[in-house]
């Protein structure tokens, strides 16, 4: 059994280190980081790591994003490679956890996928995800039989059998990208094992994560509509639409709205032009009326300056989509004394990964 392990690095030279060293496996293994432009010492890290680890293979590039840096991975992974897994440069796998996951794959030769447990936490204090507790358990299952699989739509903590190494991330938008292969691979798989036990921790920094996303919030809005357009383009039953309107459209999209509402409050014309054309969208698919809802309340409960013009605008389009609203004086007198309770600030990283 030979395993490679691709890690897409940018800037992480306080965090690739415990990465690499937490790749803990008695198989034969191919390490391969690919440097993604970064502007700190983790150039410099790298090259020390392959003085200190077997296997290590370092990619050089200029910036161009985790699509960009996992796609070279998996052209870069030898020939002989069975089986492969991805690490992000602040992550680590937990000790001996590896081997485990490859006893269950060698021991089905129909198996395309394992998916480990995620851990979320900080110092060592893991926690399995509260939405991925319907797959946390030990079965062999397809997207059909399962579709809560897609609760679990990132590539952390999963084992992919080599012949997927064909799939490319999706280069063309920075976020939610890996939603497109991870899909894709579940609906090419024969049997998926899922395993009862943590396996990929994740390590959580409060506070710049959720900033940046907020200063991008149109272009990752965007993002999110193309992704979610694709997704459900490739999608064919009507439970696996709903868990994954359900991931995209509550767990991601209800808090990027509300990750930029709480730091700039003020809504624009052009937000709520961005925000309805997602909601428009939604309606020509199967949808969650609980996610649908989830957006309305991060939009009205975020924001702080409404003005009655941008207001209209929102009322009339949620009008249209069946979605009654009072008018703008009644609206000010429901909404603002709720919005204490409802604002705070989280780590994205918590909340794609929820």
């Amino acid at each position: 059994m030979k395993l490679a392990v691709i890690i897409p690095v940018y800037n992480a030279e306080n965090t690739i280190r415990k990465a690499v060293k937490s790749i803990d496996t008695t198989h034969d293994v191919e390490i391969i980081c690919i440097n993604d432009g970064s502007t700190d010492r983790t150039k410099q890290v790298l090259t020390e790591l392959q003085k200190e680890v077997k296997h290590l293979i370092v990619y050089h590039q200029d910036n161009q994003g985790a699509a960009k840096s996992r796609n070279m991975g998996l052209s870069a992974m030898s020939d002989d490679i069975d089986a492969f897994m991805f690490l992000d440069a602040d992550d680590q796998f937990l000790p001996g956890k590896m081997d485990q996951m490859i006893q269950y794959y060698e021991k089905n030769e129909h198996l395309d996928i394992v998916i480990g447990q995620i851990g979320r936490g900080l110092n060592g204090d893991w926690k399995v995800i509260p939405t991925h507790e319907d797959i946390h358990r030990e079965a062999i299952v397809s997207l059909a039989e399962a579709p809560e699989i897609l609760q679990s739509i990132g590539p952390g903590g999963k084992l992919f059998k080599a012949k997927f190494n064909t799939l490319r991330f999706d280069e063309d938008v920075v976020f939610c990208e890996e939603h497109t292969f991870v899909t894709r691979a579940y609906l090419m798989a024969r049997d998926i094992q899922l395993v009862p036990f943590i396996v990929y921790g994740y390590n959580e920094r409060e506070g710049s994560i959720t900033d940046q996303r907020a200063d991008t919030f149109i272009s990752y809005l965007e993002d999110a509509r193309k992704v979610r357009c694709e997704v459900m383009d490739m999608l064919l039953l009507v439970n696996e639409k709903a868990y994954y309107s359900y991931r995209m459209d509550d767990l991601i999209v209800s808090y990027l709205i509300q990750a930029y509402l709480i730091k700039y409050s003020k809504v624009t014309l052009q937000i709520i032009d961005k925000i309805t054309q997602y909601i428009r969208d939604m309606q020509h698919t199967n949808y969650s009326g609980e996610a649908l809802f989830r957006i309305v309340q991060a939009v009205e409960q975020s924001a702080t300056h409404w003005t009655r013009e941008t207001y209209e605008l929102w009322r009339h389009t949620l009008i249209d989509v069946g979605i009654g609203r009072p008018g703008f004086l009644r609206f000010q007198a429901q909404v603002m004394p709720k919005k204490l309770a409802f604002s705070g600030k989280q780590s994205l990283k918590r909340i794609m990964n929820k």
